[in-house]
């Protein structure tokens, strides 16, 4: 029997030997270049190289463009600041603040303080302030450059999958917290769901940033496929229905609506379950979506029989007001699952 490391470990490894080879890459052209300090060159590669080639792109640029900032900021203060303690540490601490501030404003620019601080205290008498500031760009630049070529042809890992992956994960929780909804409502029963409401927030939100990293990877001509936000923003709409019918769900449903309504919710939920995993097998596999419409038949019906039903005219208002609250959302959920399906197709 074949042995195959975990998928987790896989990744652990290639990254392991990307952050190698660039290291060694890096050491060897600051030495053949003759840079004096290219040690900045390879602390950039172990800074911006991230687990797949957009998030070193970005992070490689974020680099790049804070190092210019602080280091022709911290050479102009260097001119500028006569070489006393005292003047230099007020320097420092003016500077320190303007960046901070910028960065604040600028995430971007969040490295753009030290960069300036190790202009200002770290450079020799002897090196002209220009040449000191030349020499940071050009070693940020080559590590960062080495650390975006070593993501794309070493082992590349691209955002878009990374990107994928975590829907087809995000689609899977959804799946789990439907048929969770669905075995409330056969037994009847509370639902408390808040925390995993919660956790299905954080990583859609987490998910925007590896999509924007997938951006970034199209935008820098790094990659051909392209990538739309059409997904995400079919996700957000389904995971508010979610939260709000686990809402609804928190108190039982009257047993009368239930007897009547109860199956046909529950097979409206278990329906959706079904479509969230099968929107994750197509992005993983490419197996068409297909939704459930014997269960919407269904649960149309049953809703119909509810509203012309004696029993109904029974139920207390604000009660009946939470059974069709429940059906509106699952009637919404369902053409946003339809919308998913289609986008998951475009994105094949």
């Amino acid at each position: 029997m074949p042995f195959a490391l975990p998928t987790r470990n896989r990744l652990a490894l290639a990254q392991t030997v990307r952050v190698m080879a660039a290291c060694l890459a890096t050491y060897w052209l600051t030495g053949l270049l003759g840079l004096k300090q290219g040690y900045w060159a390879i602390f950039t590669v172990l800074i911006v190289m991230q687990g797949s080639l957009g998030a070193t792109a970005t992070a490689a640029f974020d680099r790049l463009l804070a190092t210019i900032a602080g280091a022709v900021l911290g050479g102009a203060v260097v001119m500028a600041t006569p070489r006393d303690p005292v003047a230099v540490g007020a320097s420092l601490i003016v500077m320190s603040g303007v960046l901070t501030f910028a960065a604040v404003r600028q995430p971007r620019l969040r490295g753009a303080a030290l960069t300036s601080a190790i202009v200002l205290l770290t450079r020799s008498p002897d090196i002209p302030v220009g040449i000191f500031v030349i020499d940071r760009i050009i070693e940020i630049t080559l590590g960062g450059a080495i650390g975006v070529m070593a993501s794309r042809f070493i082992l590349p890992v691209r955002s878009r999958g990374a990107m994928i992956a975590r829907f087809c994960e995000i689609l899977s929780t959804m799946a789990q917290l439907l048929n969770a909804q669905a075995d409330a409502v056969a037994r009847g029963e509370a639902l408390i769901s808040a925390e995993a409401n919660i956790a299905l927030r954080q990583s859609l939100v987490a998910t925007e940033a590896v999509l924007n990293d997938a951006r970034r990877e199209r935008a820098m001509g790094l990659v051909r496929e392209d990538v739309s936000d059409a997904i995400p923003r079919t996700l957000w709409r389904i995971r508010n229905g979610i939260a709000q019918i686990s809402q609804i769900l928190r108190t039982p449903f009257p047993p009368t609506a239930m007897a009547i309504v109860g199956p046909a919710v529950e097979g409206m939920l278990r329906a959706h379950a079904q479509s969230a995993q099968d929107a994750a097998s197509a992005l993983s596999d490419g197996a068409a979506p297909v939704q459930d419409s014997e269960a919407a038949e269904i649960f149309e019906r049953a809703f119909v029989t509810l509203q012309h039903s004696d029993e109904a005219r029974a139920i207390p208002f604000d009660e009946m007001g939470r059974v069709f609250g429940m059906a509106f959302t699952l009637r919404r959920m369902q053409q946003d699952f339809h919308d998913l399906g289609e986008r998951v197709a475009e994105c094949r």
